[in-house]
């Protein structure tokens, strides 16, 4: 299975507090044991390392992520293009329709989030990382 680790579970992860990242933490442990792949968009890894100061934290960070994601995905103008027209809808914000874009377009299995708000499309399949049991899926 191919996920994509949403930009707002991305960015819990790494700049959430403790309580928060758990859940994310444990749920890419679990599916990572059950040879999940995950990718994650350049956009969101890029909004990580613009935001942070120090150059030897953004050393680490990318090169932690470009060990853990199996690709970074850039955000092509198919996605894009795709991302405006779902946007139409005022369920989600533009990170989430990017996402499911990416997803879908890529056809990756689904995206991993946190936040229940991606179940509002039908688009592609989506794990909430709270949801998933920490032996395997939900």
């Amino acid at each position: 299975m191919k996920l994509l680790l949403s930009h707002d579970s991305f960015h819990e992860l790494i700049l959430g507090t403790e309580s928060s990242k758990k859940g994310i933490r444990g749920a890419l442990e679990a599916l990572t044991k059950k040879n999940v792949l995950f990718y994650l968009s350049l956009s969101a890894l890029e909004g990580i390392l613009a935001s942070e100061s120090d150059s030897v934290k953004k050393e680490i960070l990318w090169t932690q992520s470009k060990s853990f994601f199996a690709d970074l995905l850039p955000l092509r103008k198919e996605e894009i293009s795709l991302a405006l027209k779902l946007s139409i809808s005022k369920e989600l914000d533009w990170k989430n329709w990017t996402d499911i874009a990416l997803a879908s377009l890529l056809d990756l299995d689904g995206v991993l989030a946190k936040d229940p708000i991606y179940r509002k499309q039908s688009l592609i399949k989506v794990l909430l990382a709270q949801e998933i049991d920490l032996d395997g899926f939900a």
